[in-house]
């Protein structure tokens, strides 16, 4: 008798035992289960852990926002864990999946929301010129004070910087911020990006090429310019390469717009003509005199890793105004210009900015 009760026991001890497991890895395997978050402002929900909130009320007001499909459980879970004290108060954003294992880690981590209060994008090869006006329009600073800063030389020294004006250092990108900058704070976060992206060891590998840093961020700017296609850097680095090294005009013509001070979309032939236009590399040898805009990695890369096949010229396709098309000889640079000729203006020839 006293043995048939023993192996009773022991039979009921084991299967509480096993339910107690089984349950405890359904708990484990629901924690760390992601579900799609649902509701929210444009697909995101907020979450407030206040000081002091007690486990339930922060469970029930993650089951209230779906977030969670048990607060009973996710009670249980954190209870089971201890973690609870060890969550930082704040208000969390959740977006796209979430599990219980990512709201803890996020609360435990105090990933907290910061709502942005101003966010400016700078794209490739945008000028100062646009950068002012795109500051001044969301308040960050004025005109005058834009205008001055960019040009003033102490300031862009202090930078590390030496260069008449900030053309071609301020980095594209897209700039976030959870407080209001000065000016000044905007500057300054825009050109240490630019530092930040630029190749390692790139000031000496252009010194050893002949070229100093402003020299170099000018003929970057103008490879920005002139193509939006990567795969084309190379090629129209190339070229430029070529005729620097002969002592022949650039021809760039994205240059001469850029010292067109009325630019209205069309080049007239007095814009060819004009020799007062320090930009106009139709007449002027060598590179412009400054950047002609904001300058991406590949393009600053694409002055150090020219391609090597020979060309110098290059212009639009004919039948892709995308792309551009090279050659080694003027007379195959002239069959080319026939072609396109036939073919028609193009709809857009060049970079254009929202």
């Amino acid at each position: 008798m006293i043995k048939a009760l023993l192996k009773i026991t022991l039979f009921l001890s084991l299967t509480c035992a096993a339910g107690a497991w089984v349950g405890l890895r359904y708990i484990e395997t629901w924690a760390t289960t992601e579900i799609p978050v649902i509701g929210g402002v444009n697909g995101e929900v907020l979450v407030e852990l206040r000081p002091g909130l007690p486990l339930k009320s922060l469970a029930s007001q993650l089951e209230t926002k779906n977030l969670i499909s048990d607060q009973r459980l996710f009670w249980f879970w954190m209870r089971k864990n201890g973690d609870y004290p060890n969550l930082q108060a704040g208000t969390y954003i959740f977006k796209d999946t979430v599990s219980p294992a990512i709201i803890r880690q996020k609360m435990r981590d105090g990933d907290v929301y910061i709502p942005l209060v101003l966010q400016i994008v700078i794209p490739e090869g945008f000028t100062l010129k646009l950068l002012k006006n795109r500051l001044a329009t969301k308040n960050v600073g004025k005109i005058p004070e834009l205008n001055r800063l960019t040009t003033d030389r102490k300031f862009i020294r202090g930078l590390g910087i030496d260069a008449p004006t900030l053309e071609g250092f301020t980095y594209p990108a897209t700039y976030s911020f959870d407080k209001m900058p000065t000016a000044e704070d905007f500057l300054r976060k825009t050109v240490k990006t630019f530092f930040e992206k630029l190749p390692d060891g790139y000031e000496d590998q252009v010194k050893r090429l002949g070229l100093t840093m402003l020299q170099a961020v000018t003929f970057a700017s103008l490879i920005e310019m002139e193509t939006m296609r990567e795969e084309e850097k190379p090629l129209i680095a190339e070229v430029i390469w070529s005729r620097l090294k002969k002592g022949e005009p650039l021809g760039i013509d994205a240059a001469l717009i850029y010292g067109i001070p009325d630019y209205d979309g069309d080049i007239r032939s007095r814009d060819l003509k004009d020799a007062k236009n320090p930009y106009n590399t139709r007449l002027h040898r060598g590179l412009p005199p400054t950047p002609i805009g904001a300058v991406s990695r590949s393009s600053l890369e694409a002055v150090l890793k020219p391609t090597s096949h020979g060309y110098y010229y290059y212009m639009l396709d004919s039948v892709d105004h995308s792309r551009h098309v090279f050659s080694k000889t003027l007379s195959e640079h002239n069959a080319l210009v026939q072609k396109f000729l036939k073919a028609g203006k193009p709809t857009t020839m060049r970079r254009t900015f929202d």
